[in-house]
C-alpha cells in the first residue's frame, strides 16, 4: 500500500529558498536505550546542536584506524568504484563512501558501544546507518567541502522524511585552523535550508 506524507521540509523548488523551522525535537526520550551521556552533555548537544567528546578511542586505536583508510586508499581492486570520490582536477582520492561494507574495521567502528550507545540515547530508539564515508581531503589542493546541511540532501535525494537523524564523525587527526577543519555553527540545527530548484513530492511506502 502507498501512503503519501506531508513534506515539512519542501526544498529545491521553484518556490525559491527558504528557512524553516525544525518540526521534531533534538533529543527524544521514548525509551531508555542507552545511557553513554551525561545530563550535561544531552543538554550542549540539544542546545548547539552537536558535542566534541574528545579521547574517546586510545592512540592506539587511532593509529589502527588511520592504517586502514591508508590500506583502503591504497586498494587496487576498489579502483573504479563509484564509493571512491577522487579530486576534481586529480586522481587524488577525496572520499570513500559505504566504507562500513567495505571494511570490517570500519563496520566494527559503527557498531562499537562508544559511537552507537550515544546515537542511541539522543535518538532514543536503535539504529541504523543510513550513510558512511571516510572523508581524506588531500592537503593544500584538495578542493573545499562547502557549507551545507546534510539533512537537506538527505531529505531531498534519498527521501528521508523527518530529522529523527545525526551525524556521527570520528576525527583521526588535530583540527586546527590550519588544517581545513570542520566547521560548525551552533544552534543551526534548529532550522532547515530550502534550496533552489525543482524536485519532485517524497512519497513513502508502508507495508
Amino acid at each position: 500500500m502507498n501512503t503519501s506524507i506531508a513534506d515539512l521540509y519542501v526544498s529545491r523548488t521553484e518556490r525559491g529558498s527558504a528557512i524553516i523551522a525544525r518540526q521534531e525535537p533534538t533529543v527524544y526520550e521514548e525509551g531508555t536505550y542507552a545511557q553513554a551521556l551525561t545530563a550535561d552533555q544531552l543538554s550542549r548537544y540539544e542546545n548547539d546542536g552537536f558535542l566534541v567528546i574528545e579521547d574517546l578511542f586510545s592512540e592506539n586505536e587511532v593509529n589502527d584506524l588511520l592504517a586502514e583508510i591508508d590500506r583502503l586508499g591504497k586498494d587496487e581492486s576498489l579502483r573504479g568504484r563509484e564509493e571512491l570520490i577522487t579530486e576534481p582536477n586529480s586522481q587524488a582520492l577525496r572520499s570513500i563512501f559505504l566504507v562500513h561494507k567495505l571494511s570490517e574495521k570500519i563496520k566494527e567502528l559503527v557498531r562499537d558501544p562508544r559511537v552507537l550507545d550515544v546515537a542511541r540515547q539522543i535518538l532514543g530508539s536503535e539504529v541504523y546507518i543510513h550513510q558512511s564515508r571516510v572523508n581524506l581531503k588531500p592537503g593544500l589542493n584538495g578542493k573545499e567541502f562547502y557549507w551545507h546541511s546534510d539533512f537537506e540532501t538527505w531529505h531531498v535525494e534519498d527521501g528521508m522524511p523527518t530529522m529523527r537523524a545525526l551525524s556521527c564523525s570520528v576525527l583521526l587527526t588535530d583540527n586546527n585552523a590550519c588544517n581545513g577543519p570542520l566547521m560548525l555553527v551552533p544552534g543551526s540545527h534548529k532550522q532547515f535550508i530550502a534550496c533552489e530548484g525543482i524536485t519532485p513530492g517524497i512519497t513513502t511506502s508502508a507495508l
